[in-house]
Formats: C-alpha cells, sequence, structure tokens
C-alpha cells in the first residue's frame, strides 16, 4: 500500500511523474465517457494528450498498458469507428435519455439501496468532492455519481498529490493519497467492475468496449497498489419503479441530472486549487 509517510523527501522524479501520469489516466476515463462531439474527439485525437504519460504507468499498472495502446490507436488516424456521427449514436444507445439506459453510468444504479440509502451515498460522494475544494454547481452537468465525474475527482486526487510531492508537503500528500483509497474502497472500485462489464456485452469491439477495458485495468491496477479490495463484476443494478425512472429524464446526452429526488444533486469538477 502507498503511504505518505513512507515516501522520502525530496520524492524521487518517478513519484511525481508517476502521479501526474496516474492523473492523466482517471482525466482520460473522465473525458472518454463525456458526450462526444467535435471538441471531444479533437481533444482525443491531439498527441500531446497521450505524451509521456503512458509509458509511465508501464512498471505499476502492466495490465492497464495493452487496453491503453489499443484505444490510443483508435485515434491515431481518422478511423470511422471514433469519427462523431459514429459515436453519439452509440452513445444515446448504450447510455440513452434517462438515467437507465443500457449501461447506466451512474454508481446508485448499481447494487441493492433504497431511496434512502441511495442519498446518503450521494451526500457521501459530494462530500467527499467539498472537502478537496471541487465546486457544486447549479449549471446542467452530470449527476454526482456518473462514471466521468468520479474519475475526474481522482484526476484531482492524483493531481494534488503530485502538487504535495513537488512542494514537499507530507500532509497534502497523505490526504490525497488516503482520499484515493476511501473513494476507490466505497466508490468507483467498487461499482466500476459491473459497469464495465455490461458495456463490454452490449458494445463488443467498439470504442466503449475499449474503453471500458482499460478503465477497468487501470482502476483494478490503482486497488491494489492501495490495497483495497475491487468490486464485483456481477454487482447488480437496482430494483428501479418505471414512474421514478421516468421522471429521471436525462434530455439530450450529457445533460444528465435533472431528477425529482433532491438528493441527486448536480456536480462540476474543478481542478482549481489542486495546491491546496
Amino acid at each position: 500500500m502507498v503511504d505518505a509517510r513512507m515516501t522520502t523527501y525530496p520524492p524521487t522524479l518517478n513519484e511525481v511523474e508517476l502521479a501526474h501520469a496516474r492523473c492523466a489516466a482517471y482525466s482520460l476515463i473522465a473525458h472518454g465517457f463525456r458526450d462526444p462531439d467535435r471538441s471531444w474527439r479533437a481533444e482525443l485525437a491531439d498527441p500531446a494528450r497521450w505524451a509521456e504519460w503512458p509509458d509511465r504507468l508501464a512498471d505499476t499498472h502492466g495490465p492497464a498498458v495493452a487496453p491503453l495502446r489499443a484505444l490510443r490507436a483508435l485515434f491515431s488516424g481518422s478511423d470511422e469507428a471514433t469519427a462523431v456521427e459514429t459515436l453519439q449514436p452509440r452513445f444515446a444507445a448504450l447510455f440513452g435519455h434517462c438515467v437507465r439506459g443500457a449501461c447506466p453510468p451512474y454508481e446508485l444504479e448499481f447494487g441493492q439501496g433504497e431511496v434512502i440509502q441511495r442519498a446518503a451515498d450521494l451526500a457521501d460522494i459530494s462530500g467527499f468532492y467539498a472537502a478537496f475544494g471541487m465546486d457544486l454547481s447549479g449549471e446542467i452537468s452530470e449527476r454526482a455519481d456518473h462514471v466521468s465525474v468520479e474519475a475526474e475527482f481522482l484526476a484531482v486526487l492524483c493531481a494534488k498529490e503530485a502538487c504535495g510531492l513537488e512542494q514537499g508537503d507530507c500532509e497534502l500528500v497523505e490526504a490525497a493519497r488516503d482520499a484515493q483509497r476511501q473513494f476507490l474502497k466505497s466508490h468507483l472500485g467498487r461499482w466500476l467492475p459491473a459497469f464495465v462489464r455490461r458495456l463490454a456485452g452490449a458494445a463488443p469491439g467498439d470504442y466503449y468496449s475499449r474503453l471500458a477495458e482499460f478503465a477497468d485495468a487501470f482502476v483494478t491496477c490503482e486497488c491494489q497498489r492501495c490495497s483495497v479490495s475491487i468490486g464485483s463484476a456481477l454487482l447488480p443494478l437496482r430494483p428501479v419503479d418505471p414512474a421514478e425512472d421516468a421522471s429521471q429524464s436525462c434530455g439530450p446526452p450529457g445533460e444528465c441530472g435533472a431528477t425529482r429526488d433532491p438528493a441527486l444533486t448536480q456536480l462540476t469538477v474543478s481542478r482549481a486549487g489542486t495546491g491546496s
């Protein structure tokens, strides 16, 4: 298990570079599961997006390297598989215009929790975000338990870890690493395997199955690195009341968040203040 107290100061360059690489990996997962448009694809097609950091994962996240290379290869040219015209209908088919699509990308759609428990779980997620300076916003945004938001939060924690290492701030490093462990244990590491299993089955061989394969391999390595047990790929979807699901219409893909449950707070994640 990685422990800030075991880190020597000044830290090695490898420690800092690995924290930045892990930040980039989580950011890729977050970006990859957002609604695809032309600016989305342009960012993934930019060689700078893939510069250096993938190689830094080889020693610590070996099983994630091959899926990452396969994912990167899709954006190395004008592959029709990653054309916006191809991905937008795939995104809608997989994730739907309501919370319960074919492959719901929301943590709270997995498991057996009742509404009260779901509200408590969402409050816990939002508490993590607030503790590290994430901004709650009334703007149209994904729900706090969306896979892209949870991955972006872990990217922020890795950025804070890197900042702490660079500044010799042991308390910041320890806080960031502890939050990573706890968030993986209670949230992303618990439900992601079940989500990617459903996604791989629904989208065999396409962009989303490759993204799912990388996300699964990387987060599994992260859990092992933090001595956290990864969740079961067989975690079921929660029972749903059709009337409730209909009331949680998302509108256009990427604009989910409207819901009659006031506990399902909208959230916008910002990396502002990663050094504090």
